[in-house]
């Protein structure tokens, strides 16, 4: 049997789709299972033990150079579709249902063809107002695949693990606790104030070593502003993690303190003890689903998922004390990659 699964948007949304690959897997041990993702999560997939072979979409790419360099953003399309259309599958599912994965599942050569969202040419699932795995689940249900205990998984390389290693023993005193903040998402608006993290950073016991993170692009705004932080109390690595020794740095915090991001999804895949701040987004459609603690403002939030300003700034209203009391005591325990149901 050979099955395509297309996932190719965000890293986080990424991620969810390895639980529905945990569960295709079970119900199918012995297909042969493609999966055709995107440039960006490529590093998220490579090591994961369900999927046989990735074939890979530049979308970014597309969706930056397309005006630019039409005849590459054609090509690019030709070329997936070429890769696509090598195999004749037993089962096509878009766990996406955009349109740019829609037209690979249109031109695959599918027995039968399974979408998220409304497309009259396959067989179709939509519920946009629950939870994204929920919804991933139901597309499933279509070709009777139980999501069952299906976990979110991402593992790194052996050499990825001893890089991490030499970075942690290098920072580490023996005996202390790590906890990882990722200050900066990808939208203004999830983004609890810096000074709050810092705050609440002096305020953590002695024990505990916090390590910022986050991208490149964040690389500057961190440095500097974690500049006052004593190197016995934390460090910055923001923009000098490769997103495989960032994913094995997850899997090794006591605690993870972070809004609606990737480094949320990570921390739930890794089954570490996590605090998700929620601002704009939606936590019954994206948060974690029964692990770790959410915390929101004592406000009344809309959810209106504006990405650059928002009237409200909801995020903003949560008090450093509202953390610090979650911290002492204690996070909602975690399990292996979450179970989903």
């Amino acid at each position: 049997m050979k099955i395509l699964v297309i996932k190719q948007t965000s890293l986080g949304d990424v991620l969810h789709a390895t639980a529905a690959l945990s569960a295709i897997r079970e119900a199918h041990p012995s297909a042969h299972l493609t999966v055709l993702t995107s440039t960006a999560a490529q590093e998220l997939l490579t090591h994961n033990p369900k999927i046989d072979e990735l074939i890979i979409f530049d979308r970014y790419g597309v969706k930056r150079d397309w005006w630019r360099r039409p005849g590459w953003t054609i090509e690019q399309f030709m070329q997936t579709l070429r890769a696509v259309r090598l195999n004749e599958y037993d089962l096509a599912l878009d766990l996406q249902g955009s349109w740019k994965t829609v037209i690979f599942l249109w031109g695959a050569r599918a027995r039968r063809r399974l979408v998220k969202g409304h497309w009259w040419f396959a067989e179709r699932f939509s519920q946009p107002a629950v939870h994204a795995i929920t919804e991933m689940a139901g597309v499933l249900e279509l070709a009777n695949i139980p999501l069952g205990a299906g976990k979110m998984e991402v593992e790194v390389a052996p050499q990825v693990q001893t890089a991490v290693d030499r970075i942690l023993k290098g920072l580490l005193r023996p005996g202390s606790k790590l906890a990882v903040f990722s200050p900066v998402t990808r939208w203004p608006t999830k983004n609890w104030p810096i000074e709050n993290f810092l705050s609440l950073a002096e305020r953590l016991s002695d024990d505990w070593f916090i390590l910022f993170t986050g991208s490149a692009e964040d690389r500057t705004f961190l440095e500097m502003s974690t500049g006052t932080l004593s190197s016995e109390k934390g460090s910055c690595l923001a923009g000098r993690l490769s997103l495989p020794e960032f994913i094995e740095v997850i899997g090794r915090a006591d605690l993870v303190l972070t809004g609606d991001s990737l480094t949320m999804h990570l921390a739930v895949a890794k089954a570490r003890p996590l605090i998700a701040l929620f601002g704009p987004t939606d936590e019954t459609r994206v948060g974690p689903l029964a692990s770790g603690e959410v915390i929101r403002a004592n406000v009344a939030c809309e959810r209106c998922y504006l990405r650059t300003r928002c009237h409200r700034r909801c995020i903003e209203k949560i008090t450093v004390q509202q953390v610090l009391d979650v911290i002492e005591h204690g996070i909602k325990e975690l399990s292996a990659g979450e179970v989903v149901a």
